[in-house]
């Protein structure tokens, strides 16, 4: 599987009606997806231009240099005020997940061997699984207190 089939699946199953962009280059493929299924596409490639941006249904960001100056920052700004749903391209020649990407929450995809990539993604429905022992059930139950000493 080639980046572009496994942007182009990730595009057909969320769907997004405003989708952001975050590259050096505009992709012209993008552009006419967006156009066919008449959603909204903005494009940034700098930091300021997050500024006056609100949400987005999915964020997508492409030839992501770890090493880049401020990579984190950029990363969790979009994380936590742009958009719940982020697919990210990296270069990446290790077989090792990015532990900068694990740390902010992604989780890695596909690895492109061929072509030294790796996507991640992120989605906020699914990052923090269910646990039972961390429910009310388990925990704050009054009639419990002062009986059990640990």
């Amino acid at each position: 599987m080639l980046p572009q089939d496994a942007l182009w699946n990730e595009l057909q199953q969320q769907q997004p009606d405003r989708l952001l962009v975050y590259s050096d280059e505009k992709v012209p493929a993008l552009t006419l997806w967006s156009q066919e299924h008449n959603r909204t596409l903005t494009y940034v490639s700098t930091p300021e231009e997050l500024e006056t941006l609100t949400r987005f249904d999915l964020a997508i960001v492409l030839d992501w240099q770890i090493n880049s100056k401020d990579a984190d920052q950029i990363l969790a700004r979009i994380r936590n005020l742009h958009s719940h749903k982020i697919w990210l391209l990296s270069a990446s020649n290790s077989q090792q997940p990015e532990p900068s990407l694990i740390g902010l929450g992604f989780k890695r995809e596909r690895v492109f061997d061929d072509q030294n990539l790796s996507s991640y993604g992120y989605n906020l429905d699914s990052y923090n699984r269910r646990r039972e022992w961390n429910s009310p059930k388990h925990w704050a139950n009054p009639e419990n207190w002062g009986k059990y000493w640990w």
